[in-house]
């Protein structure tokens, strides 16, 4: 989830409809000025017995930690230590105490690579390795989440209140699920839009790829991917796949015109959050609450409220891949796809053999069978071994290595996603198979 610092020099000036869209214009850039950036979302577990660390009871004091050894910079909400940055880097605590690394925007992979690895290491630095376990996958595997505290952080407190009133899993994805999420940066309107249509269109596909939560509470459940079964029934005004955004020309207009009509899930009051009337963001627009109207602050909050496969800021997000150990991965096949005008070409092309409307019931399937799941007579395992070939193409054209993906491939010649190859022993095996590595 995105994380707003507070006392960040918040415009305080009202915005305008085409102010939303000159928004989306400023993030434009020249190939030469794009960069990738990476979210590694993770769990602190304790080796005895799988339970989840949460906010109060260690993952505070390893951000303390973390301030003190190694010179992150601390920002509070409600007097507790929720975020550090350093550099263009940012770690940040989620509703159930995961802890996320939001990278530095850099032009090569090997950076992201060497900033995640610095990462890990200072995290086993601040805790205790024998006793604390790093896990990637997409949801905590041993503990319920009734037994998961929710954090401080007043926004999501916020979200811990409503979502639920739409949503049966709302909590189950705020406090129990992990990701691993990349963004992209646009040369134009027509590049985002066609950059967008791809990661909202092959993310079922490629989500399977990255399919590894089989277990929730310490039960097997029917899914390779738990959590994509749990986001499936997330909140439909502000999830999803964006079917009728992809029916036509994805453009920077139709974008903003399905944003304004989703209702506001909080709102900005100074430096925190308050509940947010019952009020579309278009309504806060023309009408204004409590005499207020909107700032480019107050849409760029809403814009993080969205929760889709992938979402268009400044730059894109792609958003549904399952946190895993090889979560390096993710960032490399997106670059592979949507940074090399060859490989975009060609993945333009595979993505108009997928139908929108159909969409939501591939991934629906993937979630539960993995690359088992079948598309117009083929497995999904075909399909990926398409994407990853386009991706491994375009890395090439990018001077990049390809070896990021050979995990993918390895998926891929195996039939299975990761999600199918979990350990059917205890606690040690099923830690020993996510557990991120030195």
């Amino acid at each position: 989830m995105s994380t707003h610092l507070p006392g960040t020099g918040i415009d305080h000036t009202p915005v305008t409809e085409a102010d939303l869209l000159d928004y989306f214009r400023s993030g434009a850039k020249p190939p030469t000025r794009w960069r990738v950036g990476a979210e590694f979302e993770k769990f602190a577990v304790l080796r005895e017995n799988g339970r989840q660390i949460g906010f109060d009871d260690g993952i505070e004091r390893v951000l303390h930690a973390l301030t003190v050894l190694f010179a992150w910079e601390p920002h509070a909400e409600a007097g507790r230590l929720t975020t550090l940055t350093r550099g263009g880097a940012t770690i940040s605590v989620e509703p159930g105490g995961q802890l996320e690394l939001s990278t530095s925007p850099t032009a090569h992979l090997a950076d992201l690579r060497a900033e995640f690895e610095t990462h890990l290491n200072e995290l086993r630095a601040v805790t205790d390795p024998a006793h604390v376990a790093w896990l990637g996958c997409g949801v905590t595997p041993f503990s319920p989440v009734e037994a998961i505290p929710l954090n401080p952080r007043p926004r999501h407190r916020l979200m811990a209140e409503y979502l639920p009133t739409r949503s049966p899993t709302a909590l189950h994805m705020m406090k129990a699920t992990a990701s691993t999420q990349a963004t992209f940066d646009y040369e134009s309107e027509e590049d985002a839009g066609r950059k967008f249509a791809v990661a909202l269109t092959l993310s079922p596909v490629v989500n399977a790829l990255f399919a590894n939560s089989p277990m929730s509470a310490g039960a097997r459940t029917e899914f390779v991917s738990f959590r994509s079964n749990i986001w499936h029934r997330m909140d439909p005004d502000r999830c999803g796949f964006l079917t009728g955004l992809l029916a036509g020309e994805v453009t920077f207009a139709r974008w903003v015109q399905l944003v304004l009509d989703v209702p506001l899930l909080l709102l900005a009051e100074g430096e925190s959050f308050r509940p947010a009337p019952k009020a579309t963001f278009r309504e806060f627009l023309n009408r204004g609450i409590d005499g207020r109207y909107p700032t480019r602050y107050d849409w760029d909050i809403h814009l993080s409220t969205m929760f889709t496969e992938a979402r268009l800021k400044r730059f894109l997000e792609v958003r549904g891949a399952d946190a895993t150990p090889t979560a390096l991965a993710v960032p490399a096949l997106w670059k592979g796809l949507l940074y090399d005008a060859t490989a975009l070409t060609a993945a333009t092309a595979l993505a108009r053999r997928f139908k929108p409307e159909e969409l939501r019931p591939l991934s629906e399937a993937a979630s539960r069978f993995g690359l088992r799941a079948e598309y117009r007579g083929k497995p999904l395992a075909d399909w990926c071994r398409e994407v990853v070939a386009i991706a491994d193409a375009g890395l090439k054209r990018q001077g990049e290595e390809t070896a990021y993906l050979d995990a993918l491939r390895e998926v891929v010649a195996s039939g299975r996603s990761p999600g199918e190859r979990w350990p059917t022993g205890g606690v040690a095996a099923v830690i020993g198979a996510c557990e991120y590595r030195a």
